[in-house]
C-alpha cells in the first residue's frame, strides 16, 4: 500500500562491468536528500546488486534480471538506497529506471 507516500524524483542510472555504481554519486540525478524508498526496474541487460559495503561483482551479488524489478517502498530504505551498488552482470550495460518516494 503506497498510501500517503509521494513521488519525489525520477532517474535513470547506467551499469555497466567496468566498475559498480551508485544512486548517491552516479546517479542522474543523484538520490535525493528526501528519499527514502525506491521502485526500480532494470532494462536491457541484468545487473547486479548488494548494499552492504562491498562492490558487486560480474559473479557476486543478488541478480537482477532485464525487465525485472525491486521495490524498496515498505519502510524507510534511506541506509540501503545511500549504500547500494549495482554492476552489469555481462557487458551489456543495463539501464535502470528509479522512481523516489518520501
Amino acid at each position: 500500500n503506497m498510501q500517503g507516500i509521494n513521488v519525489i524524483d525520477y532517474a535513470t542510472l547506467s551499469a555497466t562491468s567496468a566498475a559498480a555504481v551508485s544512486l548517491t554519486v552516479d546517479g542522474d540525478p543523484t538520490l535525493p536528500a528526501a528519499a527514502k524508498r525506491a521502485y526500480i526496474t532494470c532494462e536491457d541487460a541484468a545487473a547486479r546488486w548488494r548494499s552492504d559495503g562491498t562492490d558487486p561483482e560480474g559473479n557476486e551479488g543478488h541478480i537482477l534480471a532485464a525487465s525485472d524489478s525491486i521495490s524498496f517502498t515498505g519502510s524507510n530504505y534511506r541506509s540501503l538506497l545511500e549504500n547500494i551498488k549495482f554492476i552489469a552482470d555481462t557487458a551489456t550495460t543495463a539501464k535502470l529506471k528509479i522512481t523516489y518516494f518520501d
